[in-house]
This record gives structure tokens, sequence and C-alpha cells, in this order.
């Protein structure tokens, strides 16, 4: 009767909705379980029973709808929905977490089941398990080589725990950084010492500075514009005095700066009728007698040292010419070579017709002598310039000779390979071999010690770099590699490698590295035509070693550039060798990949995490464990890895938390109360109606 199916569907609500709050229990007693994946629960109308059936439209009638009772409610589906769960850091690199698709893979030996739950551990025999169960994770291992081969199959995930990395011998060394361009070496500077030339007329010298040899001894100084005075008395014209001033061009004025100015004021005023003045070829002032009767000279100066320096001119001019004492100017280059004197006012002994030759060190390695004439015509200018051809020097400023005190300077090239030592300069009074040696040039010029004074030692402008390197047999040992500035060629460096004495370098450990313009790399060779360099171990037993230097890729900046900077170094960046290692710890990278990282640095692929994917996940069967088995309707399990062919990428050291929402479930829950009360009422009113029913015969 009617009342019954009332009855019945209330009942179907009744169990139904009980079986929803089952499924809610469970995904709310699972709200902390890694993995779980939340259940949903699905309705559907029963059977209905048909009281009338359908017409359809007559020509003058309309059709009518059909009469159906419901019977109640069923089950439609119990789903797992496999959304994405909340990511939590663990901090143990064993505990994965899959962000995306697919299922860890995990065995028995026999069977597979797949888990979203990342919690594993390694056991005692290095395996990768699921430690609530002892499954093992499937994957692919590496060969020894640290290579998963194409065909690997999938098998355990097992580290070995004991597992050795062989040294490897260095065979790629990666240069990079940069050269300073701005980098100078420095020149070998040497120095003479002091040299005079014979103040000769028409010098003009300023009378401070010249050196007075005779009475004086001693360079001329405290000449003090418009104070000094030379007072000049005789016996005829009487008694001239002169004034020393900075600057003098006329004559009569009685004022003189230099010696030619003092003998153009004398010869002015005594010339005519007592006596006359000039240099010698000497230097000195040279005073004769022209009055023809007695003329005693007297000659006085307020400056102590020119007092000392014309002393020796007073006396009687009639017996004879008197003399001061020689004066020399501090030399320059167009003073003739012949007439130079030492710091002391000697002079040097060179006439015309000697010889002077020039040998000496460069670099450590003997000069090819070198000679030339003195001719009338020869001056130091000409001197230096025969020194720099000599030489070979190739800098701008060559040899000079110093304004302050006319010594020779000579300025050697850049670098230790143009380094100058045992300067040894002579001249002699015959052409060829043999002669008289000019002692007073050779005590300047000579290789005698001391006679140079060194200003500045030749250094290079280098940069260097170190790295250790291996052998086959893992014996390291430092190598370092020295770039050294080439003086000559611009944009080039000589590179030489070394060693410790242990190690013989048997080829290819120097050669020039040159570069653009641009600073970019333009070549890079070895000197002895090799293509690697080669090192021998001595005694250690080991094989040559052969390594290749790799400083680039011609015409690009991403090795070893040449720019100016302060900052500038040069960098071996790697080297792929490397001693015996153990393994240490492991890393698992977003592929799977398991990496182990050595006691050598060495990081070597030791296998990799296996992932499986399914047509319909909904299809699986939910198992104890958070494991999922496949049937027949979730599809065969489609095997791969991480990123290559599933959306999907694993991370080390963070679970996957369960996907249920307390709020969505808390929710459900009081749906499922009110359907269940509400199915509830409905038998109770149908019990009501029965028990009037039953009333009925009363």
């Amino acid at each position: 009767m009617g009342l019954l199916r009332s009855l019945y569907a209330g009942v179907s609500g009744l169990r139904n909705h009980q079986v929803m709050l089952d499924v809610i229990g469970n995904n709310i007693a699972n709200v902390n379980t890694i993995g779980f994946k939340v259940g949903r629960v699905t309705f559907s109308e029963m059977f209905a029973q048909t009281l009338r059936g359908t017409t359809q439209p007559l020509a003058n009638l309309g059709g009518t709808n059909p009469m159906q009772v419901g019977l109640g409610m069923s089950l439609n589906s119990i789903d797992t929905l496999f959304s994405q769960g909340t990511i939590e850091t663990t901090g143990q690199v064993t505990d994965l977490a899959i962000q995306g698709n697919g299922f860890f893979i995990l065995s028995d030996g026999e069977k597979r089941v797949f888990t979203r739950a990342g919690g594993f551990q390694f056991d005692a025999n290095g395996y990768l398990v699921s430690p609530s169960n002892g499954l093992r994770v499937q994957g692919f291992l590496a060969n020894k080589d640290g290579v998963i081969e194409a065909g690997t199959p999938i098998s355990d995930i097992r580290l070995p725990l004991d597992k050795k990395i062989a040294a490897n011998a260095t065979s790629r060394i990666d240069l990079a950084g940069n050269l300073d361009a701005s980098a100078e070496p420095l020149g070998t500077i040497l120095k003479s010492t002091k040299l005079f030339a014979v103040e000769k007329a028409g010098d003009g010298s300023d009378i401070e500075g010249l050196y007075a040899k005779g009475n004086a001894n001693e360079v001329i100084s405290g000449m003090i514009p418009n104070s000094t005075t030379i007072t000049i008395t005789d016996s005829v014209v009487g008694t001239k005095t002169y004034k020393y001033v900075a600057a003098d061009t006329a004559v009569g004025n009685g004022a003189f700066n230099s010696l030619d100015d003092l003998i153009a004021e004398i010869n002015n005023d005594f010339g005519s009728t007592s006596f006359t003045a000039s240099l010698n070829a000497d230097g000195a002032i040279v005073f004769t007698d022209v009055s023809g009767g007695t003329n005693v000279l007297t000659i006085e100066s307020n400056n102590p040292i020119l007092n000392q320096a014309l002393r020796s001119a007073n006396g009687d001019l009639s017996a004879g010419s008197r003399l001061t004492d020689e004066f020399s100017h501090v030399a320059n280059e167009n003073d003739l070579l012949v007439d130079l004197r030492d710091e002391n006012g000697n002079r040097l002994g060179l006439q015309v017709g000697d010889e002077i030759t020039i040998n000496g060190l460069k670099g450590g390695d003997p000069l090819t002598e070198y000679a030339f004439t003195i001719s009338a015509t020869t001056t130091y200018k000409d001197f230096a310039a025969e020194i720099e051809t000599a030489l070979g020097l190739t800098n701008k400023d060559g040899v000079k000779i110093s304004t302050d005190d006319g010594a020779l300077v000579i300025h050697g090239d850049g670098g230790k390979a143009y380094e100058l030592s045992g300067l040894d300069i002579r001249a002699d009074d015959t052409p060829g071999a043999g002669g008289t040696p000019r002692t007073g040039f050779n005590n300047i010029f000579d290789s005698t010690p001391g006679h140079y004074q060194e200003l500045q030692k030749a250094q290079d402008a280098q940069q260097s770099s170190s790295i250790t390197i291996y052998d086959s047999q893992g014996n390291s040992f430092d190598l370092t590699i020295i770039f050294t500035k080439d003086v000559v060629q611009p944009n080039r460096w000589k590179w030489e490698v070394r060693v410790p004495d242990s190690i013989t370098a048997t080829g290819g450990n120097e050669g020039y590295i040159e570069f653009n313009p641009d600073g970019s790399l333009k070549s890079f060779r070895y000197l002895d035509g090799s293509s690697s360099l080669q090192l021998a171990a001595g005694d250690n037993g080991t094989d040559l070693i052969s390594i290749e230097l790799n400083p680039g890729e011609l015409g690009s900046f991403d090795g070893i550039t040449q720019f100016s900077g302060s900052n500038s170094n040069v960098l071996i960046v790697n080297q792929d060798g490397y001693g015996m290692g153990t393994l240490e710890r492991i890393a698992i990278d977003q592929f799977g990949n398991i990496s182990g990282i050595f006691s050598n640095g060495v990081v070597q692929l030791l296998g990799q995490i296996a992932l499986a994917n399914f047509n319909n996940p909904g299809g699986l069967y939910r198992t104890e464990d958070n494991l999922f088995l496949a049937s027949g309707n979730s599809g065969d399990p489609i095997l791969t890895t991480a990123g290559a062919g599933i959306n999907a990428t694993i991370i080390s050291g963070a679970l996957e938390q369960s996907n249920v929402d307390l709020a969505e479930e808390f929710t459900k829950m009081i749906v499922a109360q009110r359907g269940f009360q509400a199915n509830a009422r409905i038998i109770t009113t149908s019990d009501d109606l029965l028990a009037e029913v039953t009333n009925l015969k009363r």
C-alpha cells in the first residue's frame, strides 16, 4: 500500500545518509594523515513506480504526463578526490612530496602498490622503504659512471652506502677572469754620477750652480740677485763693482748673471786701456794685460765661494796673464762628449777618435757588443742615443740626461725579460782591440759595482692563479699559472705553468695569450707547439698527466678577457680531477634524481625515483597504509618519472598533507545529519498513519 512506499523511502534515506556520515567521519579522522585523499558520497533516486503512463496529443486533446511515485534513494558513488594537498616542509631529505599528478611506486617483490604518502627512510640494507610496512620504493638505478642507461628496468631503490669514487686525474682546467690592460711592467732605471761640462764662451750659464775647480773646488751657491757683487781694482782704471742679477741682457749696466755677462762688463770698462778678460778652453777666466805698464789686479766678491774661485787671478798682470778657477756647468745634451767632467770638475779624458764600447746583460743574457767612435761633433745627446741603440730600448724614455745634475739616466724596457745588469761602457784611444783606457770616463760608466745607482729594479706586470689538481692515483698538488705582460707587443701576455719540484713539466707548460682590441680573446698557444700541458709525477708511479687549458672561446668574453681595472684577477674556475671519495650524503632534486655527494666533492647520480600515473585515478582500490591498488577501471599504471610525460615535480624535505577541508566536511556533516533526521520523520509519520489504519475497526 502507499504507506509502505513512504516508509521504505525513509528507510533508504536513513541508511544512505548513514553511509554519508561514515565517509565524512573517515575524512575527518584522516585530516592529518599524510597523502590522504578525501572521499565523497553522491546519491541517486531509486526506481519510481508508474501509476499512469503518458498519452500523446490528439487532434482535439492534449497529451498527458506520466504519474510516478519514487521508492526512495540509493548510493550513486563513493569517489576519491585526488586534488593537491598542502605541502609541508620537514627538512628530512627522504621525505618526498609530489606536486602535481602521479603516485610513488612501492613493491614487496611480488606486486606493486601506489601511494601519495612520501615519508620514506633507508633501511639497514640501504633500501628506500616506507617505514610503516617495509615496502620498497621503486625507481631506476644508475650505473657505476653515474648514468641511467636507456632501457634500465624499474627496481628497488637501493643506495650503495659503502660506495667509493675512484680518483680521477685532472684532464681539463677552465680559466676565466680578467687581465689588467692598464698594468705596466717596470723597467730597470740606472743613473750615473753627477756630470759637468766645461763652461765655454757663449754658454751663458748662470753662475749660481757652476762648479769651480782650483781653489774653491765646489759648486757656487748663495748668489743673491741685486746683493752679491764682484769688485775689480787695477792700476790703470781704478775700481769697478759689478752686481749679480737674475737676468742680464745689456752691457755697460754693471750687472751680470753669467760668466759671459761678467766678461763683457769687464771688457767694457777695462779692455781698451788696462786688461782683457776671456774664457779659455778649460773654462777659466783669463785676464791679459794690455796697458803696457805695471798693472796689479785685485778681484773680490762678497760671495765666499765665488771669492775663492776668483782669488787666483789677483796679482801683477804685467808679469803674465792671471787665471781664475776652472768653471763647469751641469752637463746637458748639447755639450760635446769630449767636454764632459766628473762631479769634481775633472775632465773624463775623452778625445776625438776614441772608441766607446758598450756591453752588459739584458734579461740575464749577454748583449751583442756595440762600439762607436767619438768625432769632433759628438754630443752628450749622441752618446745617449748610441746607448739606446746598443741596449735595444723601445720605451719612450730610453736614455735621458738629467737637467738637475747632468747624470745619464737609462730607462730599461719593462719586465724582468729586459732587465739590465752588468752595464759596462768603456772608452780607449784605439778603435778595435787594445788601446789605452780613458780612466776618467771608465770610472763613471764601466760595470764596477757602485758606478751606477739603480733607481728602479725591473719588475714584471704579473697576475696568477692556483688550483689543486690530481693524478690518476688521487695524489694532489698545486698548480699555478702566471701571466706576464709583454712590454714589446701590445695585448699579449706570456703564460707559464709552475708545479712543485716533485712534478716535471714535460711539455706545454708555457705560451702566449693574445687579445683583440675590444678585450676579447684572440689566441691561446703553446710555445712548443703542444695542444695540452703534460706533467709527469716522478716517483709516484702514475701515468703522464695531460691537461687541456681552456681560456674560453676565441672572440668571446666568456673566459679570460683584457680590460683595465685595478681589481682584475685571473681565476681557475674549474678542474675535473679529484681524489678518492666516499659517500657522505644524498640530495634529491625536483625530477626525483638521487645524487650522491662524496667526500672528495664529487656529485654523482645514483638513481631516479619512478612515478606512476593512471588514466582514471578514481578507479583505484584504496587499501590500508594510504596505499592504492590498480583496478580494471583505473587502467594500467603508466610508469614514468617526474617531468617526463607527467605534470609532476618531486619536492625533497617535504610531505603532502591530507586534502581534507574541515570546514567543508563539517558542513556536509550538518547536511547529512539533517537528511537523516528528515528521513526519520518520514518513518515516524508513516508509522502514525499505519496506527490510524489499524484503529479503523474499533
